[in-house]
């Protein structure tokens, strides 16, 4: 202990002493005034400890980087600044490479979001912009003014901000270093999709926002999506938004739906009486044989149900009101007195729920293959050579079990290798289980009864199948 801390000890003390000396006459001691006086007696050592600790904490940051220090999750910041993303106003520039490392401009489109509401105008001059009640196209080449279909997209362009932000989260993703991007400070992301090629994002220091998209190099060619231009939360011109054609063009109109208030004028033009949710939609828009309720992050399409109900031959199956249901990605189809049923968005299951109160998702934890009676073993070194393959653009057959299943038995059944058309034919497989990670697929002929498959590299959509086990007939 130094002197001067001996001596500030020592008063102290002293204060204590002559705050007990001058205690009341009720015998009770003035708690408060002793406290006050106590903390005004100790805040010189306090403040000197407070600022040791900030000098080397400034220390530590100007050696580490702020991001280092605290190991922020950069994906996680972007997940954020991308919920609270209102509205922006953008130049997208994109760009091509090939493996000789020749580069050059592909497009550049200018881009407007506010709310529900977009527009984007490709370098051409042609415009697409959706109001919220209406969508269309300019095309100056033409002269015409197209209406389209009022259905809220799944994805506006290329380079989306939503979709990029909930891919860094979901796949394995690393910070690279820090660069300059049309003249903004930005954080390299590197990611990694399991089983497939390394790509690169960079989120803008200031904003979090992401402002370049850098493909892996596939088929001879890598794309890069910069923004050049990027206004976050920004004022728009509301007649950006506004529908008026230009003078002296065309308009051709295919059914582009109406925007109604009420259920039973999207029933009398639809002439469809749709299954409701308990929750009422946001927007609701009738065309002449069909009905779209609209959540704003989710949407329901409900059509007359015609034909047998096929799912899509990738999908996962699930139940629902009483009869299949297909999963696939972020969406839910299924069939319920009569109309077909099409959920997709983030509310998806909650909302249909809401119509179909038995719904039954896949379970992954089922292990259908372990009921295999034979076991097959995969090299996962040739696995993640072939998902790199399908991720390139080549044999998009391994992301269908039924095409694997083929596949593998009629190799049984002719080892030598498949020419001409199969032995088995295509039209003796059944997908009769998938829960999105595994399946199971019958076979009418041959000497194979059941394939087993899983998805060994990558669990969802993008992954390719593997057969890991099948049956004797």
């Amino acid at each position: 202990m130094t002197s001067v801390d001996a001596k500030v000890q020592k008063e102290n003390l002293s204060s204590i002493h002559r705050l007990v000396e001058q205690e009341p006459k009720s015998g009770k001691l003035n708690n408060n005034k002793a406290s006050k006086r106590l903390r005004s007696r100790w805040i010189l050592p306090s403040v000197a400890v407070l600022a040791a600790g900030l000098l080397l904490f400034a220390a530590l940051t100007s050696l580490t980087g702020l991001a280092g220090f605290f190991n922020r999750d950069v994906a996680y910041a972007m997940e954020k600044a991308v919920a609270q993303l209102a509205n922006y106003h953008g130049v997208l520039e994109i760009r091509s490479k090939n493996a000789a490392g020749e580069e050059w401009m592909s497009r550049r489109v200018e881009l407007w979001s506010d709310g529900d509401k977009y527009a984007v105008r490709q370098d051409d001059g042609t415009m697409t912009v959706n109001n919220g009640e209406r969508k269309w196209q300019v095309r100056p080449q033409s002269k015409e003014v197209a209406l389209l279909p009022l259905v809220p997209d799944p994805s506006r362009h290329d380079f989306d901000l939503r979709d990029e932000s909930k891919r860094a989260l979901q796949y394995s993703h690393t910070v690279v270093g820090t660069e300059m991007i049309a003249g903004r400070q930005a954080t390299k992301l590197e990611i990694s999709p399991p089983g497939g090629l390394v790509y690169y994002l960079w989120i803008d220091a200031e904003t979090n926002l992401p402002v370049q998209l850098q493909t892996a190099m596939q088929n001879a060619l890598q794309t890069t999506y910069t923004y050049v231009s990027f206004e976050p939360n920004t004022q728009i011109d509301p007649g950006i938004f506004a529908y008026q054609p230009p003078e002296g063009y065309q308009v051709v109109e295919k059914e582009p739906g109406q925007l109604v208030a009420t259920v039973e004028e999207a029933a009398a033009i639809s002439q469809l009486t749709p299954l409701l949710p308990q929750e009422a939609p946001g927007r609701i828009f009738a065309y002449k044989d069909h009905i779209v309720l609209d959540y704003g992050d989710t949407t329901i399409a409900e059509t007359a149900a015609k034909g047998s109900f096929e799912p899509v031959p990738n999908s996962a199956f699930g139940t629902a009101a009483g009869g299949p249901l297909e999963v696939w990605r972020e969406r839910l189809r299924w069939r319920q007195d009569g109309i077909e049923i099409q959920a997709e968005g983030a509310r998806r299951v909650e909302l249909t729920r809401q119509i179909a109160g038995d719904l039954t998702l896949p379970d992954a934890g089922n292990d259908l293959a372990g009921m295999a009676q034979v076991k097959v073993s995969v090299d996962m070194e040739i696995a993640k050579a072939d998902q790199r393959q399908v991720d390139g653009g080549h044999t998009p057959w391994q992301l269908d079990p039924v095409a694997v299943a083929l596949t593998f038995v009629n190799l049984k059944v002719s080892p030598e290798g498949i020419t001409g058309d199969p032995k088995i034919p295509e039209k003796s497989f059944k997908l009769t289980a998938n829960n999105g990670a595994e399946a199971i697929v019958e076979v009418t002929g041959g000497p194979i009864e059941k394939v087993y498959l899983e998805r060994l590299v990558r669990r969802d959509e993008t992954g390719i199948w593997s057969v890991v086990g099948y049956d004797p007939r």
